[in-house]
């Protein structure tokens, strides 16, 4: 376990220099790729029900998605979490986010917690989005080390409401291994631009 954690952490350190390498203008070429590839799949179109964090300066890009799922008419959840433990509150307009304070990890949330908003308690969710540092091909993945999805999922899966999960990642933080324990989950799909659509957007 001792092992796991000292990988975990060396790992998470090489993700943030090779992310810190990224310039302003490589992570929004990145981040448009990616929201013309979630609006165009399938699993996002015939999803209704979508959580989706609002992103942090190192993430892929989140909020044209955010918009996406409004304009759209889905409804859109976003984590808000609390200790140890996370929800998934209804969030229904950008104009929210002018009261929401910053959690320990410095994502945009609403300022009160309330547990009886949490989606899993008003029909679930077909779609989340979901977070990390880095990940494999294979769907393995690397939270920041506090567990609040693993966690979620497991709560997700004894309720029998199980959401599809994806991850919308910078191409370098794909990874050829991701070390995990018993209780890591991983994701069902990965979103990230290739080196011929990174290309193409250069010369569009």
């Amino acid at each position: 376990m001792a092992a796991l954690k000292e990988a975990k952490c060396a790992l998470r350190e090489l993700i943030k220099q090779k992310l810190g390498h990224l310039t302003e203008q490589e992570m929004q070429l990145q981040s448009k790729i990616i929201h013309r590839k979630v609006v165009s799949s399938e699993i996002f179109k015939n999803s209704n029900r979508i959580s989706i964090f609002l992103s942090m300066k190192d993430e892929v890009n989140t909020y044209p998605v955010v918009q996406s799922i409004l304009e759209m008419g889905k409804q859109c959840f976003i984590p808000n979490c609390n200790g140890t433990d996370m929800i998934m509150v209804p969030f229904k307009s950008f104009d929210e986010e002018k009261t929401f304070t910053k959690s320990h990890f410095g994502v945009s949330q609403p300022a009160s917690f309330e547990p009886e908003q949490d989606a899993n308690k008003s029909g679930g969710i077909d779609l989340m989005f979901m977070p990390g540092l880095g990940f494999s091909k294979e769907g393995h993945r690397l939270g920041r080390g506090k567990g609040y999805y693993d966690k979620y999922l497991e709560l997700c899966s004894n309720t029998g409401k199980m959401p599809k999960t994806i991850a919308l990642i910078f191409k370098e933080q794909l990874l050829d291994h991701i070390p995990t324990g018993e209780h890591d989950m991983s994701v069902d799909f990965l979103l990230y631009p290739t080196e011929e659509e990174m290309e193409a957007m250069k010369k569009a």
